[in-house]
């Protein structure tokens, strides 16, 4: 094998010793540089993507606290909404308590008046009536005829005495 003849080991030291120094010089001047353009692009893109990202973090956690804000004060104002609401029914419902219960009033003092005044109108009506009872059964009992005041006047009395 040629690769073990002695004699040509000089040689080939010498063009593995080329070799590597135009690898090393080809690597470092061109392949290396590139690679290294390579990844700092990429880190500059990914801190990019890391401020951006921070960014659209800053500004979701921003539109977060205002939707949080809106959201507590239309809470508020519905709840605020609510109690008025509440406050206005009860106010109405009191009003229409405090009508209702007039209304009815009137009405039972209008019922009151009635009854007195049929009650009055009866009792004369009943006055008038017993008096003239009175007045028939004394004249056929005694014979002889009273007047109709004096008649009057007796059952007045009774039903004085009796309410």
């Amino acid at each position: 094998m040629p690769q073990l003849d002695i004699s040509v080991f000089p040689t080939q030291l010498f063009w593995l010793a080329l070799i590597f120094i135009a690898l090393y010089l080809i690597l470092w001047k061109v392949a290396l540089p590139r690679v290294t353009e390579v990844r700092e692009s990429r880190q500059v893109r990914i801190e990019s993507d890391l401020e951006k990202a921070e960014a659209l973090k800053a500004e979701a956690e921003a539109a977060l606290a205002d939707y949080e804000k809106t959201v507590a004060e239309a809470t508020a104002e519905a709840q605020n909404s609510v109690r008025e609401a509440a406050r206005k029914m009860a106010e109405d419902a009191e009003n229409q308590r405090n009508a209702l219960a007039a209304r009815l009033a009137d009405q039972l003092a209008e019922a009151e008046k009635r009854i007195a005044d049929e009650r009055a109108r009866a009792i004369n009506e009943i006055g008038e009536i017993a008096g003239d009872l009175t007045k028939a059964a004394t004249s056929r009992l005694i014979g002889s005829e009273i007047n109709r005041d004096e008649a009057n006047a007796a059952v007045t009395a009774v039903l004085r005495e009796s309410a």
